[in-house]
This record gives C-alpha cells, sequence and structure tokens, in this order.
C-alpha cells in the first residue's frame, strides 16, 4: 500500500511528520493481518456485497471458508478502477443491520478512510453510539486510531466524546486525544483549551493531566494552558499542570520561572513538590530564581524552606548568606533546619579551625602570566634563516643630554665635578 501523506485540511498541502506523528499515520494504512489476506483479489467485492456466500482460501496451511464480514475486512487491499465499488461496499456494511458487517467495516475504515472518507465517518459518528456494545467498541477503537490522522473530521465527534457522562466512552475519546496530542499537538491545544473552561472538575482534570505530553511543545498556547491550570479552584487539575512543569524546564526555562512563582506558594504540598523538583533544572543565579529562593527561605513548607537555604551560598557572596542565616534563625522552629542555620553563620575566617584560619591567610597562588599580554610582550619568531646569521651591533642614535635644573639656574658657574661638601 502506498504512503499516506498527511495534508492540512485548509490548504491541502503536504505537511512536515516527525517520527512520533509518523509512528501513528503508520498504523492507520497498516491493516491487521487475517486469513482474509487469502482472499484472490478478483473474488473480494462480490464476497463483501454478498454475492457470492462462502470463499475457500489456504491460510498457515489449513483451508478456511471465507464469509462477507471476511470480504469486508480485505475492503482495504482494492485499489485502482474497483476503489469505488469497495467504498460503497464498506458503507453498505457501516449501515447494515447485521452487527458483523457493521463490526467489519468499522475495523476497515481507517484503512479505506485514506483513499475516499466520503461519509465515513458520519458513519463512525452514528456507530459510537450504536445499540450494541460490541460495535461501541469497535467504534471506539477506531476513533483511536483515525484521530491522529484525520484531526478536523473528528473535531466533532472527539468534542462530544470527551464530555459524555459515561466514563468508559470518556476514557477511550481521552486515549484518541493522546494519540492527537503526540500527533498534532495544536489541536490537542484546541481541545484542551476548551475542556479546561468546564465546569466539571474531573473533566478539567482528566484534560490538564496532557500537559505533561505537550511540554516539548514550544508553543505559547501551551504556557498558557499551564498558568491558567496553576490557578484552577480544583486541586486535582493544579497537580496536573505542576507536574508539567518539570519537562518544561528543559524546554522553556523562562516561562517555567514565571509559573514557579504560583506553583511554589500553593496550598496543595503534592503542587509545591513538583514546583520544587522543577526548580533544580534551572539556574539559580538568574535574577527572577534569586527572588525566588530568598522568598522561599521564609516559606511555610519545610521541604522548600530546607532546598532554598541551602541554595543561599551559590546566590550570595559569605558575607550576605550569613547575614541572612541570622535573620532567618530567629523565627526557624525546626531543629534540621536551625542547625543548617547555625552552621552558615559560622565565619571561618574567625570561627574555624586552624587549617581554615590558615587557608584565609595563605599568600595567594602563582598566577601564570599570559602570552601576549602588555606587561611581557611575546617574543619575536624569526627564521632559521635569520637566526643563523651574525648579529650586527644596534645602531641608536647619540642619546642627547638635557641640562640639569642646576646648570639651569647657574649657568657656567655651576662645576657638577665638585663637591663643596668634601
Amino acid at each position: 500500500m502506498r504512503d499516506y501523506i498527511a495534508r492540512n485540511p485548509k490548504t491541502g498541502k503536504p505537511l512536515r511528520t516527525g517520527r512520533k506523528r509518523r509512528k501513528h499515520l503508520d498504523l492507520a494504512y497498516k491493516p491487521v493481518e487475517g486469513a482474509w489476506d487469502a482472499i484472490h483479489l478478483d473474488r473480494i467485492l462480490p464476497l463483501a456485497r454478498g454475492d457470492v456466500e462462502i470463499e475457500p482460501v489456504i491460510w498457515s496451511d489449513k483451508e478456511r471458508l471465507m464469509r462477507q464480514p471476511d470480504g469486508i475486512r480485505a475492503l482495504p487491499r482494492i485499489r485502482g478502477r474497483d476503489q469505488l465499488d469497495a467504498h460503497e461496499a464498506l458503507e453498505g456494511a457501516l449501515g447494515s443491520l447485521d452487527t458483523r458487517l457493521r463490526i467489519a467495516g468499522l475495523e476497515s475504515l481507517p484503512y479505506c478512510a485514506l483513499l475516499h472518507t466520503e461519509n465515513l465517518f458520519e458513519h463512525l459518528h452514528e456507530l459510537l453510539e450504536d445499540i450494541d456494545v460490541d460495535v461501541q467498541k469497535a467504534a471506539q477503537k477506531c476513533l483511536i486510531i483515525v484521530a491522529p490522522v484525520f484531526p478536523s473530521v473528528t473535531e466533532e465527534t472527539m468534542r462530544r466524546e470527551l464530555r459524555l457522562s459515561d466514563k468508559v466512552r470518556r476514557r477511550s475519546a481521552f486515549d484518541a486525544l493522546k494519540q492527537v496530542a503526540d500527533s498534532w499537538p495544536e489541536v490537542a491545544e484546541l481541545h484542551i483549551d476548551e475542556l479546561i473552561r468546564e465546569e466539571e472538575g474531573e473533566l478539567r482534570g482528566m484534560a490538564a493531566a496532557l500537559l505533561s505530553r505537550l511540554a516539548k511543545h514550544k508553543s505559547a498556547t501551551l504556557w498558557d494552558l499551564i498558568g491558567w491550570c496553576l490557578q484552577d479552584e480544583a486541586v486535582v487539575v493544579r497537580r496536573h499542570a505542576a507536574r508539567a512543569l518539570i519537562p518544561l524546564a528543559n524546554h522553556a526555562p523562562k516561562v517555567t520561572q514565571i509559573a514557579l512563582e504560583i506553583a511554589f506558594f500553593d496550598d496543595d504540598e503534592a503542587v509545591r513538590n513538583s514546583a520544587l523538583k522543577a526548580s533544580k533544572k534551572l539556574d539559580p543565579n538568574s535574577f527572577r530564581m534569586q527572588r525566588l529562593i530568598t522568598d522561599g527561605t521564609r516559606h511555610s513548607d519545610r521541604n522548600i524552606r530546607m532546598s532554598c537555604i541551602k541554595m543561599l551560598p551559590i546566590i550570595m557572596v559569605d558575607a550576605e548568606s550569613r547575614i541572612l542565616a541570622t535573620e532567618l534563625l530567629q523565627q526557624e522552629t525546626d531543629s534540621e533546619i536551625q542547625k543548617l542555620l547555625e552552621e552558615m553563620m559560622i565565619d571561618e575566617s574567625l570561627e574555624g579551625t586552624e587549617a581554615e584560619r590558615n587557608a584565609y591567610l595563605a599568600p595567594a597562588e602563582k598566577v601564570e602570566r599570559d602570552e601576549g599580554s602588555l606587561a611581557t610582550p611575546p617574543p619575536v619568531m624569526m627564521s632559521p634563516e635569520k637566526e643563523a646569521e651574525p648579529k650586527s651591533p644596534s645602531k641608536l642614535p647619540d642619546p642627547i643630554r638635557r641640562p640639569s635644573q642646576d646648570e639651569i639656574f647657574y649657568g657656567d658657574d655651576f662645576d657638577d665635578e665638585t663637591d663643596d661638601f668634601l
């Protein structure tokens, strides 16, 4: 089967696909193998239309009898001028009263839709609410396969399924949305943007759980979604958004720093712990992180206080960290943190051991002067021929003797060789 080329639904131009996106597209044009693959091409359409009841084939060294549902499953193999007839046979199976034909049609739909999509997704939309449970399950499985390949035509179907009260169908729809998030993150962002505005907290939480999958995708929309979810009233939403900060720190550190200002001071401990893990991946010497660490030393959460206090020697000089440690010790109640602050208050140059005091008094190590500095001009490199030549004395002009101050003052009466004091 020829490769499927993903195209923009509005412009029709081919889209570039990454590895993950390509992986999901591969699933859409590789149907499951079965005994129906042994049906001769000339016998597929008659069997799928019901013109022939039974078609014998040899599969795995055994004779098997293929019937109409098997002919439906073999329709993706049809190519060329018979494609329209195969599409008509598939539509008939999807609208059939026979449960087996509807299930077989749903199994062939993702692969036949790569060639002709007309009316196929309308059938899928209806079969998701079929009265037969097995048909519903087949339709849900079909949606998971086609959603990342056809995000536009399945948009309304996804929007309905994601908001159903039936937890099984809702879970299946979110599984499909996960595949969409990997293949088309922009489309997943639109769905999540709508879902986090719903009144049901569980629905918002399930949508926020997908933010971690999108964290590697550099998008201003995603950054806004994380920021909104961090301020949600439902704690489950904030927890999922805080988990997304950990992978986000690797790709958007500046955005993560802004989000940490919200998550660091959240009421929920799980949110704060996720924010603390994300903060360890950031540069502590940036201005915003320095301010956040300083504020964190007075946080009500013990773990955050401990972590921020340990980072003080990194962002401050010794004198500044000692002054702040002295202030913090006056209001600290935790014994372990008190001991840490007391250790930070010690000035090793005055109160340290003899070896520590001597380290401060020891002379600085000799610094090798770099070649090319102003103090020591680099030696002039000469060719071997020039080095072999005898060096002639330098011909410099005789220095001009300037009169001294006494000679200028006394004139000719001054004799610099006479010393009256001898």
